[in-house]
Order: C-alpha cells, then sequence, then structure tokens
C-alpha cells in the first residue's frame, strides 16, 4: 500500500537538516527505493570562521555524514552510495519569496514535483517573533504558492504539531483548529465578539517587529544604548571602536529581547504555550482556508524523542523538549520540577512519526483535510512520575559524575506548582549563590580569590538558565490532554502485515520502561553528549514486540 503510492514519485521535502527531517529523509530512501527523485530544499550556512557553505556540503555534512546512517554503512555502503543519486539538494528559503530558487531549479521542480513533505520549521519556544511567523506561519503559504504551480497534480503534507491545541484539556481529536478562533476564545465558550483572523494577526505581528527593528536604529535609542554602556562600573572607558562594537552588541540583544517578549506575550494571550506553537497553529489555519484544490494531509506529532528501532534503537539529533532538564537533573542541577505527577508527559519515537507521516500522505484529498496525530498520551499514556521514576533509575545506575569523580544527590521529585518551585528554587539555591557574589566584593583578595568569583558568576549563570528552561517548559508538564490517535490507528491496520512491520505507527508497542531507561537515555547521551558508555549495550538488544 504505502510502498506501491511512493513507486516513480518524485518528492520534495523540506527541513532535511532537522532531527526528524533527516531521519524521514533516510527512511524514504532505505524503504521506499522505487521513488522516482528526493529533492531537499537547503539554505546556504555561514560558518564561525566566516565561509559559507554550500548546500551541496550541507547535504554531505548534515544530512550523509550523520549517524542515521551509522548502521547502513556498515551493513551495505553500495547501497549508499546508490541511495545518493536519488537525492538534489536545491538551493533555497522557506522564508523569501518564491522560495529563494533560481527560475530554471523552480521550473524543473514545477514540472517534476508529485509530493510535498514540508518538514522545516524553528521549534525554538523562545523565537524571535518575525522569524517564527515567516517561517512557521507564511513558509507553508509560499509552499502551497508553489503546490498550485505544480504541472502534476501535487499532494501537500505539512508536519505541525500536537501543541498547535494550546491550553485545550481532555481529549484532544484529529481534526482542524477552527479558522476563527484562538485557544482562548474555545476556552471562554460562546461567540467571541471579534473573530480571529490569523491573516490580521500575522500583519500585525511583523507590523511590531518592523517598529522595533526602526526603533533600534534611531539616534535616541542608540545614544541609550551608548550612555547605558558607558554608565557601567568599568576599570577603563572603552576606545571608540570598542564603544561602537558594545552598542552594536547591545542593539542586537534589545532587538532579540522585545521580539521574544512580544512573541511569547501574543502567544499566551491567546492561550497558546508559547511562539512556536502559536505561530504553528496560524500556519495550520491558513493552509486549511486557502489549500482549495490542492490535497491536503496535517501530521502533528507531540514530542518527538529518540528513536524506538528504526535506524536504530536510540538515534536522535540534539536536544528535544525535557531533555535539557533531563540531562540537568542527572547532574544534580535540578532538585525538582513543577508540573503534575498524575497527567502524561506525551513523548513519541521518532520512527513512529516518521511511519504516520509516510503512511499519512496516501490517504490525502482536496475534498477534505485529514489529520494524523502521531502522539502517545491517548492510547499508551507515561505519566510524569512514571517518566521520573524512570530517570532516575538510569542515573542512579549509570551516574553523570562530576570533575571530582562523584556522582551528584539526585533527589525525588515533588511536582510543585509553577510559583512554589520559582519560590523554593530562589530561596536555597539562586539567593545564596547572589548573596555569597555581593559579599565577595568586599572581601580583599585572599578571602574572596577571582577564581571563586568566576565559579560563583558560572554556577548563578547555570542556575538561572535552569530557572528559564524550567518556566519555558513547565506548561508541558502541567497540561492535562490526551491526543486522539483513531485516524492513526486505522491507518495502521489497514496496511498488509508486511508494512506493519516496516512502517510501525503501533504507539501500544512502547514499553515505556525499556524505552525511557535503555534505549532513550543511553542514545541521548551517546548521540548528544558525545559519552561512550551510559548503557549503550543494551541499545541494540531491541525494544519491541
Amino acid at each position: 500500500m504505502i510502498r506501491e503510492f511512493y513507486r516513480d514519485q518524485t518528492i520534495f521535502l523540506t527541513g532535511v537538516t532537522g532531527f526528524l527531517g533527516k531521519g524521514l529523509a533516510a527512511k524514504i530512501l532505505r524503504d521506499l527505493p522505487d521513488i522516482r527523485r528526493l529533492y531537499v530544499l537547503i539554505r546556504p550556512r555561514k560558518k564561525a570562521n566566516g565561509q559559507v557553505s554550500t548546500v551541496a556540503e550541507r547535504l554531505e555534512e548534515d544530512f550523509f555524514d550523520n549517524s542515521v546512517f551509522d548502521q547502513l554503512k556498515k551493513s551495505d555502503p553500495q547501497a549508499l552510495a546508490r541511495l545518493r543519486q536519488k537525492v538534489e539538494a536545491v538551493d533555497g528559503d522557506l522564508t523569501a519569496s518564491k522560495l529563494g530558487l533560481d527560475p530554471q531549479i523552480r521550473q524543473r521542480l514545477v514540472e517534476d514535483v508529485d509530493l510535498i513533505i514540508n518538514s522545516a520549521a524553528t521549534v525554538d519556544f523562545d523565537g524571535q517573533l518575525d522569524y517564527s511567523v515567516q517561517l512557521n506561519t507564511l513558509g507553508p503559504q509560499r509552499l502551497l504558492d508553489f503546490a498550485r504551480e505544480c504541472q502534476r497534480k501535487v499532494i501537500f503534507l505539512h508536519i505541525s504539531t500536537a501543541y498547535v491545541n494550546g491550553r485545550l484539556e481532555g481529549s484532544i481529536p484529529e481534526r482542524p483548529l477552527p479558522l476563527d478562533r484562538t485557544i482562548r476564545q474555545l476556552l471562554d465558550g460562546g461567540t467571541p465578539a471579534r473573530p480571529f483572523e490569523p491573516e490580521r494577526e500575522v500583519d500585525e505581528c511583523l507590523a511590531f517587529c518592523r517598529r522595533i527593528r526602526q526603533r533600534a536604529t534611531e539616534a535616541g535609542q542608540l545614544a541609550l544604548f551608548r550612555r547605558e554602556i558607558l554608565e557601567q562600573k568599568t576599570s577603563r572607558v572603552p576606545s571608540g571602536k570598542r564603544l561602537d562594537k558594545l552598542v552594536e552588541d547591545r542593539c542586537r540583544r534589545w532587538i532579540e529581547s522585545e521580539l521574544v517578549g512580544e512573541g511569547m506575550r501574543r502567544a499566551k494571550a491567546h492561550a497558546w504555550n508559547d511562539v512556536y506553537t502559536f505561530t504553528k497553529a496560524m500556519g495550520e489555519q491558513l493552509l486549511v482556508k486557502e489549500h482549495g484544490s490542492v490535497p491536503l494531509v496535517i501530521v502533528r506529532p507531540s514530542v518527538i524523542e529518540s528513536s524506538l528501532v528504526d535506524p536504530e534503537p536510540g538515534w536522535i539529533s540534539g536536544f528535544k523538549v525535557t531533555d535539557p532538564l533531563v540531562v540537568a537533573f542527572g547532574r544534580g542541577l535540578v532538585p525538582d520540577f513543577p508540573g503534575r505527577a498524575d497527567v502524561p508527559m506525551d513523548l513519541v519515537p521518532v520512527d513512529i512519526v516518521i511511519n504516520v507521516v509516510l503512511g499519512a500522505a496516501t490517504q490525502a484529498t482536496a475534498a477534505e483535510v485529514r489529520v494524523f496525530q502521531a502522539a502517545t498520551s491517548g492510547e499508551n499514556p507515561m505519566l510524569n512520575a512514571t517518566m521520573f521514576r524512570y530517570i532516575k533509575e538510569h542515573f542512579l545506575e549509570h551516574p553523570m559524575l562530576g570533575k571530582d569523580g562523584r556522582a551528584p544527590e539526585l533527589p525525588d521529585w515533588s511536582f510543585p506548582s509553577l510559583n512554589k518551585f520559582r519560590a523554593v528554587f530562589h530561596l536555597k539555591y539562586l539567593y545564596p549563590v547572589e548573596y555569597r557574589q555581593r559579599l565577595f566584593k568586599y572581601l580583599p583578595e585572599r578571602w574572596a580569590p577571582a577564581k571563586k568569583k568566576r565559579m560563583l558568576s558560572a554556577i548563578r549563570t547555570r542556575l538561572k538558565r535552569v530557572l528559564y528552561y524550567t518556566e519555558l517548559f513547565s506548561p508541558y508538564t502541567l497540561l492535562d490532554c490526551r491526543f486522539e490517535f483513531k485516524r492513526s490507528r486505522a491507518l495502521f491496520e489497514s496496511l498488509p502485515p508486511e508494512e506493519q512491520q516496516v512502517f510501525n505507527m503501533d504507539v501500544q508497542r512502547v514499553d515505556w520502561g525499556h524505552y525511557y531507561k535503555d534505549v532513550h537515555l543511553p542514545g541521548l547521551r551517546r548521540h548528544v553528549l558525545k559519552e561512550e558508555s551510559a548503557g549503550d549495550a543494551s541499545l541494540m538488544q531491541g525494544t519491541a514486540s
């Protein structure tokens, strides 16, 4: 069914340098070898040394050299060489007009493409508002414009997020969002005095961002930045060139702070968790309103984590939502966490998401926008308290040793309210460090050496970062909802037995204790933290029946 659908198809994929995009492209090449071609949209990237990586270089460095192909490189390197011939990187940008494509390349794509899969997004919960709108909200619209130009009957599959449902609780169905409501208006009920218009909201967001960027260049604002720098207590006055550089840095940070703050303010006012879910929700609404005769299907994953089986147990690329805090706990830096012990943390292995994406494309129609949720809380929930138990058991068995070679103390979490957590964290951890910092300012060097001052500064920075991420991620541990999996379940059960093995979507197969302790955390430590052991031997013992 799935393999037949993809035979001789040309796919246009965005987001291939991201975690999900890498896994998706690799799965297509390994298990759908009869596709005609795979085009991947990639932007050139400026390196730290000022040089620019071309799209061809990024395809090699960020995709083919990634660990997603490690098993294939070992088992059949000739096959990988053959697969390369089906992939072509095209230079483009979802935030640019006409996707930033060269006209001749765009025309070739218009003639060739059968299926568009949009996996590109900025997943920063606290990203700058204008960039988030341009990529998450307007980027899909630019792809839709491209789809309308295509000469074949193109299917458009858009990868969104289950959390476009914001603060809604209870059972969350697999259906499009209302096109004229925010989540706040849905929670309030009734008919709002002013229906939500995503187009108007986008215009207002971008207008605000333009005003901030313009204000940052005005003489009065630059003078304020310069005065603030000169008023700081320093041992010497900076030179003219140095002062200009400091003003430039202050200006950049101010713009970022204003745009991040406005994005979070608008998102929370409308009862979305953050700027990511806010802009992804508007992206969905505009696609559903404007898709017309283009067959559109939407896939909504929950929190995507490391692979269950494919390409290998525990494969992951970069930290995901909960991972920074989990690692911080393993290092003894998070003594507690705000949340509700009795609600599920909806994690889903990346290979299950990939298989839902590939299957959902076969179900697209122009008459109905079908939504497929790739989530576990509806059929196989893992409660926050259960997840914490697995985390602690793993780190007790495989501790993250400090520089002194000792394992940190790992207390039990009580899952307090956010306000209680914030108060206790300040009183017990942050305020004592800040008090010592202030005290050290007035002590002689022999009692307060520079090394100790630097250490206190580093500890304070780390504590502030933990507190920031805690507040950023806590909406996801306080939310009591269950994402339905009915349409995705029916799709899986419609597959022939052989394809059910290759394209597993069955979230009930996930054994959470084994997956989290013996697959996910070892994979995270190996692929992201680059540790050599931490229970890696268990990774290859299988994860699902």
